[in-house]
């Protein structure tokens, strides 16, 4: 049976370059569509079911509440423009279009527990009251075919002020999302843990590596301890300045642009050029949390951001020519001289990645990668 999603009202973002659609469906057929969203919705359902407040609330439901629009990411095959419908207000062709929308392409981004509230009360109710319930009316904001910088930044832009989550869970919850707009990095190979799937070639990173990465990315440091809550804070405005300045890149690239799909791409043909050989080198997350917080970094920094992609850019061609060029034999040398007695070594070596691809950005790419590692092993 078709799902049902009745378009009320579409309004661009133009922060964004993105279009919001007003909906409302039933709650049958908001279950059934994010059915898909399970894997997100497992990250909250322990806190749920220990919490007074939804056990109120899921009571709540029960009795006929009505509940504050649920916020969805949906990639949907349009009939129409989204900019025509937006200027003809042309609801009903986007009524139409959603009906083909299937699980696998809605991501919860703001609600998910009102949606486990939601499925717990459903499985509850009484079989007498179950077709009356689930025909209740459910109102919901569904952003159509949004890039994943721009839904990263407005999420953690709404939630700054009123800290529900902390930013690593959010980073969690949006993995979904994410592998789906990393999807388009040619030669990117993204697996799961439940894929029973080990890296072995080049290209080929777990979700959970990559989820890491983007939050050092975000939070531009390669060491952070997130039970600091004045830390976790700071860090949330840090990284909504950074999402926010990758923004505009999305625009003026057509939408999938943002910087970290630009690293991620970085990253991929760097572990091409590094080949099988080398496979253990940004295979590492000690590597990756240390190389994406510096490039993080680098992009909050007003007088290297200019250097940064240029150097970078310069780094990757020489090691497509000579992957010796990132002199690997001294990384390793340096890194396994740390004595584990006196440092954490992990630690450690993120910090020494993270220095050293700053120092290298800093010489504006002239700077040997011998150079750069002793230069951030002595710090």
């Amino acid at each position: 049976m078709p799902i049902h999603i009745r378009a009320l009202s579409i309004d661009r973002d133009d922060r964004l370059d993105s279009f919001c659609v007003t909906a409302s469906t039933t709650y049958r057929d908001f279950l059934a569509l994010t059915e898909g969203a399970e894997e997100n919705l497992k990250i909250q359902r322990t806190i749920i079911r220990g919490s007074k407040a939804y056990a109120t609330l899921r009571s709540d439901l029960k009795r006929g509440c009505v509940l504050p629009p649920i916020v969805l990411a949906v990639n949907v095959q349009l009939s129409r423009a989204a900019d025509v419908v937006f200027q003809d207000q042309q609801l009903n062709s986007l009524t139409t279009d959603f009906a083909t929308i299937n699980s696998g392409s809605v991501y919860v981004i703001d609600g998910l527990q009102r949606t486990n509230a939601l499925r717990q009360a459903a499985e509850e109710i009484e079989p007498a009251q179950l077709d009356q319930f689930l025909d209740r009316s459910l109102r919901l904001e569904m952003w159509l075919n949004i890039p994943f910088g721009a839904i990263a930044y407005r999420m953690l832009l709404l939630n700054a002020g009123q800290r529900p989550m902390s930013v690593k869970h959010q980073v969690e919850i949006l993995s979904s999302k994410l592998t789906d707009d990393l999807s388009g990095v040619q030669g990117l190979d993204i697996f799961r843990i439940s894929d029973s799937r080990r890296r072995t070639q080049p290209g080929q990173f777990a979700l959970a590596k990559l989820a890491q990465a983007f939050q050092a990315w975000l939070q531009g440091q390669p060491n952070l301890d997130l039970r600091n809550t004045v830390m976790e804070e700071l860090l949330a405005e840090s990284a909504i300045e950074v999402l926010g300045n990758a923004v505009p890149e999305n625009v003026a690239a057509g939408g999938g642009g943002d910087g970290f799909r630009q690293f991620v791409n970085w990253l991929v043909q760097l572990d091409f050029a590094l080949g099988p050989e080398r496979i253990g080198f940004l295979g590492a997350e000690t590597t990756l949390w240390g190389l994406a917080a510096a490039v993080g970094w680098l992009e909050r920094s007003e007088a290297l951001k200019p250097r940064l992609w240029q150097s970078l850019n310069t780094l990757l061609a020489a090691a497509k020519a000579n992957p010796s060029a990132l002199a690997l034999e001294d990384y390793d040398l340096l890194r396994l001289g740390s004595d584990p007695n006196a440092v954490n070594v992990g630690s450690a070596t993120r910090e020494m990645v993270f220095n050293a691809f700053k120092e290298y950005v800093r010489g504006g790419g002239d700077t040997p990668m011998t150079e750069c590692w002793r230069f951030a092993a002595a710090r």
